[in-house]
């Protein structure tokens, strides 16, 4: 011991080793982090998974240690290491609290759970739950620090504070990290790494920014978009004045209440379009089981794709609320907690019960908050079920559907249960043992044929899944609803559509980029195909209507029409154009101020006030 003291006595080295020891430590703490939420089980370390995934962006994780660090130096002497102590203290709590919470919730936490205290009752009961013994390892560093400290901590050698070295280790990482955002947001140059500050997955965002990193964007975000938006008298008279002058007020017809009491299943599947709804390629059905429900069905081939900046989200929040997403960004992460009068709230009213079903973490596009705002009961995500098989961005159809079937099997009755399909995501590439169409010509090598191969999948397995419904005997008193998410292969790929030497006229044409949208119930006898032009804002009314929803509980809060019950043929897109037939010019104009007004109303928390 003796030894150990006559080695530090230079207290210089000594505040130098322990600057270098904490920022070294902290630094891979991170990487500890994410082999803890990377990994299939997060109670079980697999470093060399968080480091794999983390050292692209090591300059990032350097850079915001060092900012935290900086104001050491403007202590002297001893206080120099317990600000260093302290900082490594608070750091490490924060990593731990994140971890706790990410096995509680799959998710990291925001800013906004300490107004949401609701959020912690899963870690209230027993906080030993939520623990590791693998987590040890991020405080061992503090052990041997305080140890050194402690012996340290009697030195008086003089040491003065550093002004210099303070300014920069906060100046020169501040801006090494803020020019990225600077430059790709008000340069408008492109620039390396500038996609990391893009709120996809708070997972993500850790990964690319450190978990020190998204916590700073966290804060900054919440602050910018997350407080209360002072709505003016004015804008308050545009909106009731915009969902006022949409009503149509039209009498009643048989639609009304057709499927009072029943259950409703909606399946939105990825990428699905419309025009390969009864389409054959060389003899073969891509979707034979969707073409089958068609006999029972009310079917509207012509729903417009409406989803802006948070894609699939966007599906989520439009066909269940019938207001548009906002413009810029995802609504789920910007505005999670807006209130709704949705329908999932609506049906809870009438004695249903509400669930839906993602094989996404419910940290992806933060559904887990942006699905519990919208009103769903229960969520349930990846974490739920047995992953055994992934196919392209995350688990197979064949994997997931089957315990979907399971799931809703078990749910109490009356339900509604929203669910989403994957596997037919872009680039639309599935296993060769799972392609059962034959192409003889140029489909075999373009993603049109890929696109073909991936629905015919899906296809397959909610075909499964309502075979299953109807052994149980389910399927009968169930409305099953079937629609895309948004458009796929010609939203994504048309520079390889353009490839094609023959195609059928109708996989290029652009007024078939719509989706379908498909009412199953085996109560309608003789199939009923609608040609009237929609948007998937309209797909709630319409439910609302079949389901015996009463229009005055809903009419002035949606921003779509009853499909069943209108004499207008339009659709607002995402960028305000309307489609359709042609509308006067007043009120084309007065339509398309449909997405302005839906960013009032989910900025200012329009329906909860």
């Amino acid at each position: 011991m003796d030894n150990l003291i006559k080695r530090i006595k230079n207290i210089n080295a000594v505040n130098f080793i322990f600057y270098i020891v904490t920022l070294t430590a902290l630094v891979f703490k991170s990487f500890i982090f994410h082999g803890f939420i990377m990994n299939k089980n997060p109670y079980i370390l697999n470093f060399s998974s968080g480091y794999s995934e983390s050292i692209s962006f090591v300059r990032f994780y350097i850079g915001f240690v060092l900012i935290f660090l900086s104001f050491c130096f403007l202590f002297k002497n001893y206080g120099r290491r317990l600000y260093l102590l302290i900082a490594n203290v608070i750091i490490t709590f924060i990593l731990l609290m994140d971890l706790w919470y990410f096995r509680g919730f799959f998710t990291l936490p925001s800013i906004t759970i300490i107004g949401q205290t609701a959020n912690l009752e899963n870690l209230s009961d027993s906080i030993f739950s939520i623990m590791s013994s693998y987590d040890f390892i991020m405080i061992i560093d503090i052990i041997i620090l305080l140890v050194v400290f402690a012996f340290t901590f009697k030195e008086r050698k003089s040491e003065r504070r550093n002004i210099p070295m303070f300014a920069a280790t906060l100046i020169i990482p501040t801006l090494l990290i803020g020019y990225i955002p600077f430059a790709s947001n008000v340069l408008k140059k492109p620039v390396k790494f500038d996609y990391i500050f893009g709120n996809y997955d708070p997972t993500q965002t850790s990964q690319f920014l450190s978990p020190l990193g998204y916590h700073v964007l966290d804060i900054y975000t919440v602050y910018k978009d997350s407080k209360p938006y002072d709505i003016t008298e004015e804008e308050r008279q545009d909106i009731d004045s915009w969902l006022s002058n949409k009503l149509e007020n039209l009498p009643d017809n048989n639609y009304k209440s057709l499927f009072k009491g029943k259950n409703l299943l909606i399946i939105q599947v990825e990428s699905l379009e419309n025009f390969v709804i009864n389409e054959t390629v060389e003899g073969q059905e891509i979707t034979p089981n969707l073409n089958r429900l068609l006999k029972n069905s009310i079917y509207f081939p012509n729903i417009y794709d409406q989803v802006n900046e948070g894609n699939s989200s966007d599906s989520d929040l439009m066909i269940n609320t019938s207001i548009f997403p906002i413009r810029k960004g995802s609504t789920f992460f910007r505005y999670p907690n807006t209130s709704y009068n949705s329908l999932p709230n609506l049906l809870e009213e009438m004695g249903y019960s509400s669930t839906s079903i993602h094989p996404d973490k419910g940290s992806y596009w933060n559904y887990a908050l942006g699905l519990k705002g919208v009103g769903f009961d229960n969520f349930i995500d990846y974490y739920h079920f047995n992953d055994t098989e992934t196919i392209g961005v995350g688990m197979s159809d064949g994997t997931f559907l089957p315990q979907v079937a399971e799931k809703i099997k078990e749910l109490k009755k009356p339900f509604y249960a929203h669910t989403v399909t994957l596997t037919s995501h872009g680039p639309f590439e599935i296993p060769e043992k799972y392609k059962e169409l034959k192409f003889n010509g140029e489909l075999n090598n373009n993603i049109m044929g890929d696109y073909f191969q991936s629905l015919r999948y899906t296809d397959k397995h909610i075909g499964n899944l309502l075979n299953s419904l109807e052994e149980w005997g389910i399927l009968e008193d169930t409305v099953v609803v079937i629609t895309g998410d948004h458009r796929g292969v010609h939203k994504y790929y048309p520079d390889k559509l353009a490839e094609l030497k023959n195609p059928k006229e109708s996989w290029l044409d652009d007024e078939n980029q719509t989706l379908p949208l498909i009412i199953y119930n085996k109560s309608i006898s003789t199939g009923i195909k609608n040609d009237v032009v929609g948007g998937q804002v309209d797909i709630m009314p319409t439910l609302a209507y079949l389901m015996g929803i009463e229009k005055d509980k809903y009419k002035n809060t949606v921003m779509g029409r009853n499909l069943l019950n209108t004499n207008k043929s339009y659709a607002v897109t995402n960028n305000g154009i309307v489609l359709g037939k042609q509308l006067p010019q007043e009120e084309a104009s007065e339509l398309q101020k449909a997405i302005q007004i839906s960013d009032l109303i989910i900025k200012s928390n329009y329906f909860k006030q």
